[in-house]
């Protein structure tokens, strides 16, 4: 049993084709012929161009089929999903992506057919092609501005300005050193080379530990010459321009993949010799960003021995929460206290008292034998299911859009018979009825997103209680470092409001 979606569009001003209701009925008869047990929903966009896919009903069949709710959208015609290529390329990326196919019942556009599959493939090359048509492009853009070591635009590092230079007919833009920041940064690079770590080297020069680590492996601050260079090629850049002692300039230094996160020692990446003073000799630069490799292959240490939620604790001020030890006892003992980060620079920037580690782990550790045991109290505390029934609401905002798309098509065909002032009436009732479908269409869109993600909460929450059951019944024999990993994996973090109250957001 297949579960198709047909999408059926047509444009009143200018579709003289066949009607929504008969390209309705041709898609399913062509299916009903191979399987009389598909099932079908339909989805109609009476009155829209094809120009571009903003259009509600396809929105929402679209955010269905990226959910795999469907194994195939039919169209009478391709030119129902889109008129130009772009729309079109883009749509059938997404369907393929998702095992869903796409069947034009008119073209032979059906992977189940010798031509139909021939034609897929032919699309899914031409849109890698042009993809990587599209990368080259980039890349070589990115070669002609490196060539000139220019800056591209953006924020520049920290230290710099950007400038703009008049080179014949044009206005270059470069950087240029701010002078109050050259003896901070290369102080930076000597702490981290003498051994400290980047968070040591942010306190020791009150500066943001993000903001540290972005300038020691940024290659804007090195001297060029031979032994820098290099070293970048070792890295995987493409070095270009006179190794001179000026500053090298970065491009591509943090290419994304497909899923968007940034990637490291990523192919595609340049330097470029740029006219800005440079900070630190390379011999200092390599030195900084050796010690920063040589930490990251070292096993790091445990974060905490004192706390197995060390690091999950966050204050409702929105800041973390460090393990501050409390005095010692005569016996060699001592408490340790949660409190707010801000506090330790500022006494007035959070008035939330501390908590005990002890007595929060104990309640901590209660909610998981509770969870451990009953589902219901999981499902409960996460309480993520919306008021009223989804479903329900669901059957009957799609019976309103039936309506309106059965009125639509009776007026459609009233329109045939009338002339003069009755046509504008007709039509405007017909707009009319549109824009109420428009926003069912809106709303049943966010109802189905609330349901599909309510489905996948079910899920996960089941996951999430094997995962707490495991951890409870082994509890006792674990080691600190044991709890501390087995407690992030289903705990991402615990709000402490300052008062005796703490939320628990599990680590669905």
């Amino acid at each position: 049993m297949k579960r198709i979606a047909i999408y059926s569009r047509k444009s009143k001003e200018t579709d003289k084709g066949e009607s929504i209701m008969t390209q309705i009925k041709m898609c399913k008869d062509y299916f009903l012929r191979y399987d009389e047990e598909s099932t079908f929903e339909v989805f109609e966009d009476e009155g829209f161009s094809g120009k571009n896919t903003d259009r509600p009903a396809f929105k929402r069949m679209m955010m269905l089929a990226s959910h795999k709710k469907f194994d195939i959208v039919a169209c009478y015609k391709v030119d129902r999903i889109a008129r130009n290529i772009i729309d079109f390329m883009n749509t059938f990326d997404i369907l393929r992506k998702n095992d869903v196919s796409l069947v034009s019942i008119t073209e032979g556009f059906d992977p189940n057919t010798p031509v139909g599959m021939m034609m897929m493939t032919l699309i899914a090359g031409f849109a890698e092609m042009e993809r990587m048509n599209i990368a080259q492009r980039i890349k070589d853009n990115m070669k002609s501005l490196a060539e000139l070591g220019r800056w591209s635009g953006g924020t520049p590092p920290t230290g710099y300005k950007s400038i703009q230079l008049e080179s014949g007919n044009k206005i270059i833009t470069y950087l240029e050193l701010l002078p109050e920041w050259k003896e901070k940064i290369k102080l930076s690079f000597e702490t981290l080379a003498n051994g400290h770590t980047i968070r040591q080297s942010a306190n020791i020069l009150n500066m943001p530990v993000k903001t540290v680590a972005n300038i020691i492996n940024n290659p804007t601050y090195c001297k060029s010459d031979e032994l820098s260079a290099n070293y970048l090629k070792t890295l995987g850049y493409e070095v270009y321009g006179e190794l001179n002692g000026n500053g090298y300039i970065p491009y591509n230094r943090r290419p994304r993949t497909k899923n968007g996160k940034k990637e490291f020692n990523a192919k595609g990446m340049f330097v470029a010799v740029s006219k800005h003073e440079a900070i630190v000799d390379s011999d200092l630069w390599i030195a900084a960003n050796e010690q920063i490799k040589q930490r990251g292959a070292e096993a790091r240490p445990r974060i905490s021995q004192n706390s197995f939620l060390a690091h999950l604790v966050k204050c409702s001020c929105g800041s973390g929460m460090y393990l501050e030890p409390g005095k010692t006892r005569k016996d060699g003992t001592r408490t340790y206290y949660f409190r707010c980060s801000r506090q330790r620079y500022d006494k007035t920037l959070c008035n939330t008292g501390w908590v005990n580690a002890t007595y929060l782990e104990e309640d901590i550790l209660e909610s998981l034998n509770v969870w451990a045991l009953d589902k219901s109290e999981l499902e409960s505390y996460v309480n993520k299911r919306p008021s009223g029934d989804i479903t329900k609401n669901i059957k009957k905002i799609k019976k309103a859009i039936d309506k309106n798309n059965s009125d639509l098509h009776k007026l459609t065909e009233k329109l045939i018979l009338l002339e003069g002032s009755a046509i504008d009436a007709v039509t405007n009732k017909m707009n009319e009825i549109s824009r109420d479908n428009e926003k069912l269409n809106e709303s049943l869109l966010l109802l189905e997103r609330k349901n599909l993600t309510n489905d996948v909460d079910a899920l996960n929450i089941e996951i999430l209680q094997n995962k707490i059951k495991e951890i409870v019944s082994t509890w006792s024999e674990l080691t600190i470092d044991d709890k501390q990993l087995l407690v992030k994996a289903v705990i991402k973090n615990i709000v402490w409001d300052g008062g005796k109250v703490f939320t628990i957001q599990p680590n669905l």
